[in-house]
């Protein structure tokens, strides 16, 4: 552990949580905890009834979509989660990030489910087997690697906000714009809350980055680590996923990925005095984007997701 982060280390006197010494982690996890779910809630039904009913062209990109989270979820974020739990040791966030990892193992699990019900065994291989062979998913691991091992505890924290977000969100855009079709409700749901998950994970890691650390890194350290992602994740996306099969197009999901990598590296940013000008620019590609999304969906609703 790092021997200036004294906030993050464990005070080996204390043999219970309470009394909470960090109320602002705790409730944090008290956040997380009360939006624990399982498997068992997930209704599936009338997406087995529509699947039957959605051609080959749509069947082909969920394959990959699914696949393709599922596979970031086994190979990429837990392994972000857990070697940053291997350097805390304070209670309170303990308990935050041992509760996201059985999240993480619902979320692996969910996956399994859908795509068990709507692939076979073999299309499944076939599937795993075009993805580890993409070239970009080698990016993606030594990005991950190289990250989640720097000797900096900072940088681990930009890492693990990072890979909850920009290895996730771009893919999660796109079952949102099939839910917006109106079809198969079970799987719109259940992302809507990974979604929701995956946003407390990024905002966890932000806020002990942000109110928690000692240690100086740079701004353009961070926009670094994002910025890196940012590039490989649009080769995974723009190049392995089919846009064009259900009518999606690049430029939006571009522009919504570049939206998320500027709020994301706004948090994150420490010098406190660009944070206003940041934000001031981050809400004028908020509203241009709404604009351009209006435009190029037609039927994404304005709701929260």
């Amino acid at each position: 552990m790092n021997r200036q982060e004294p906030r993050l280390r464990d005070n080996k006197d204390r043999f219970v949580i309470f009394p909470v010494k960090h109320n602002d982690i705790w409730d944090a996890y008290k956040a997380i905890e009360a939006n624990f779910w399982t498997t068992g809630e997930i209704d599936i039904h009338q997406d087995l009834e529509n699947w039957k009913d959605l051609n080959e062209e749509k069947r082909l990109f969920l394959h990959k979509v699914i696949a393709l989270i599922l596979h970031s979820e086994h190979n990429l974020n837990g392994k972000s989660t857990n070697k940053l739990s291997e350097n805390i040791k304070l209670p309170e966030a303990k308990s935050f990030l041992d509760l996201q990892s059985v999240m993480e193992n619902t979320h692996t699990e969910t996956y399994g489910i859908f795509l068990n019900s709507f692939l076979n065994s073999t299309e499944q291989e076939q599937i795993f087997k075009e993805i580890e062979a993409f070239p970009t998913n080698t990016a993606r691991k030594e990005w991950i690697k190289r990250w989640t091992n720097s000797p900096s505890f900072a940088e681990k924290l930009v890492a693990l906000a990072t890979a909850k977000s920009i290895f996730s969100y771009s893919s999660f855009a796109t079952i949102f714009w099939i839910k917006n079709c109106g079809l198969l409700p079970g799987l719109s749901y259940t992302y809507e809350m990974i979604y929701r998950d995956k946003a407390l994970h990024r905002d966890f890691a932000t806020h002990l980055f942000r109110d928690h650390l000692l240690e100086n890194i740079s701004d353009k350290k961070v926009q670094q680590i994002i910025g890196e992602a940012v590039a490989i994740e649009k080769e995974v996306i723009f190049n392995f996923l089919p846009l064009e099969l259900i009518g999606l197009t690049a430029k939006a999901l571009n522009e919504y990925l570049d939206y998320e990598s500027n709020r994301l590296f706004t948090d994150l940013m420490v010098n406190r005095s660009l944070k206003n000008e940041k934000e001031n620019l981050l809400e004028q590609r908020a509203q241009k984007l709404s604009k351009n999304t209006d435009k190029n969906f037609n039927k994404i609703s304005k709701k929260t997701d």
